[in-house]
């Protein structure tokens, strides 16, 4: 029995920072982080995915430390995904490179059949990263609609031809959906600078809440009345960007469908962040000391916050 899954991509990072600085090998990916966004509020979610036979001893302890089950994984490849992440850019983006190259990831992704089989009676929701690929999103539509769960979509993917208009093919078989600046950029036509005219244009995408995120600064939760934002929330020293956005996503998650008022559910986003934000790769232990601070923190923030809060109607 699972609440909430997390789908898609883990993958390994080998993260090259502005100044240079390398780190070792660490584990990631999308769906991974949105798990340790979860994990941070609830032991009820499960990771669902495709693995190389090396993810006993690359992700093992860290899921057994937080007492989640690998049931759901497939190992299907000798090798879990590696990158190489190469930050610097004036935009904040990353380039990267594959050590074991494309077709060891087209090997690892996740497909609605998998996504499906891993729901049981008491899943509410489900996140994945994805492409705005029509057949794909055909077939979540009739799983969604078959056992009465939502999707939380994070793009993938946004300069793609014609982007905008795919999107628009198939945004509405998402419930929830998140995005960051830059790609919101790219897919409206918008310049950066600009975000309430980025903002403008989410709202009037079909789906109940859309966490948008602006990098350091923070993020908004968006609904088609309103827009709430949220500054970045430092829990320890910053060390590395890796995997925050797909970690906030997971929380924003959670606590929408948890029924969190929106500046709840952006909170919550931020503070999954915070705790990401402090080494390299996933927060390694969610203790419950770890979960109550978080839990007090999201309290104070939201109460402190919500004098401040931009509504964007």
């Amino acid at each position: 029995m699972t609440k909430y899954l997390c789908c898609g991509n883990i993958m390994s990072d080998l993260v090259i920072d502005a100044k240079g600085n390398r780190s070792d090998p660490h584990i990631g990916g999308p769906a991974f982080y949105a798990l340790a966004g979860v994990r941070l509020w609830t032991e009820d979610c499960r990771l669902v995915c495709h693995a190389g036979a090396d993810y006993k001893e690359l992700y093992g302890g860290w899921m057994r430390d937080n007492h989640l089950t690998s049931d759901s994984v497939r190992i299907s490849a000798e090798h879990c995904t590696q990158h190489i992440l190469q930050y610097g850019a004036p935009d904040g983006t990353f380039t990267w490179s594959s050590r074991y190259g494309d077709q060891n990831l087209g090997y690892l992704k996740t497909k609605p059949e998998e996504i499906e089989t891993a729901i049981t009676a008491d899943t509410v929701g489900f996140y994945l990263a994805q492409n705005t690929d029509r057949i794909f999103f055909e077939k979540i539509a009739k799983i969604k609609e078959k056992h009465n769960v939502k999707m939380m979509w994070e793009l993938e993917y946004p300069h793609e031809e014609d982007g905008l208009r795919r999107v628009r093919e198939v945004i509405s078989i998402a419930d929830m959906w998140s995005l960051n600046l830059t790609e919101a950029s790219l897919l409206f036509g918008i310049p950066r600078e600009k975000e309430e005219d980025i903002i403008a244009e989410i709202m009037k995408m079909p789906v109940e809440m859309t966490l948008f995120r602006v990098g350091s600064r923070g993020a908004y939760c968006v609904t088609p009345t309103q827009a709430i934002f949220c500054p970045s929330i430092d829990i320890e020293e910053s060390m590395d960007p890796t995997g925050c956005g797909n970690c906030s996503t997971g929380a924003a998650m959670y606590a929408h469908l948890e029924g969190f008022s929106p500046a709840e559910v952006v909170a919550t986003a931020n503070i999954a962040a915070g705790y990401n934000v402090a080494q390299y790769g996933p927060y390694p232990i969610f203790s419950e000391e770890v979960m109550r601070q978080a839990h007090e923190l999201r309290v104070q923030k939201t109460k402190k916050d919500n004098k401040k809060d931009e509504d964007l109607q």
